[in-house]
């Protein structure tokens, strides 16, 4: 049976108030996910140091302070495959330590997660150690 109806254009529609809405929503709720971080500190360090118990874990957690690519994760610590460098970002995902990031050119990156990031700098330190 085949669909004789006229096939319609697709139509996208964008409100600026609305985008202003998005916007607005999403610094509050990133607000919010500050407070939490910082108010829940000695807790959420507690669970960071628990997924951070490997030199490897440490090692990434370390270099994605600023987004890297998987190749430039994979030559600086010069695993041999994609799979084994996967091998050891898979817990820190899981664990929302690590985020991917699509980069504006459309390069996948990978960052610190907000639940790390807005931990107070004296905390990070303290886990991971002088950054660099």
């Amino acid at each position: 049976m085949s669909d004789k109806r006229p096939k319609k254009d697709a139509v996208e529609v964008s409100s600026q108030p609305i985008q202003d809405e998005l916007g607005a929503i999403k610094d509050r709720l990133s607000a919010i996910e500050t407070i939490q971080s910082i108010s829940n500190a000695p807790v959420v360090k507690q669970y960071v140091q628990e997924h951070l118990k490997t030199k490897d874990a440490q090692r990434i957690m370390k270099e994605c302070e600023e987004p890297k690519t998987k190749s430039h994760l994979q030559t600086k610590f010069d695993y041999k495959s994609k799979q084994a460098l996967d091998h050891h970002l898979k817990p820190l995902r899981d664990a929302d330590l690590i985020r991917e990031k699509v980069e504006a050119d459309g390069t996948i990156v990978f960052e610190w997660s907000n639940l790390f990031r807005r931990l107070p700098k004296s905390t990070i330190k303290s886990i991971l150690g002088d950054t660099k």
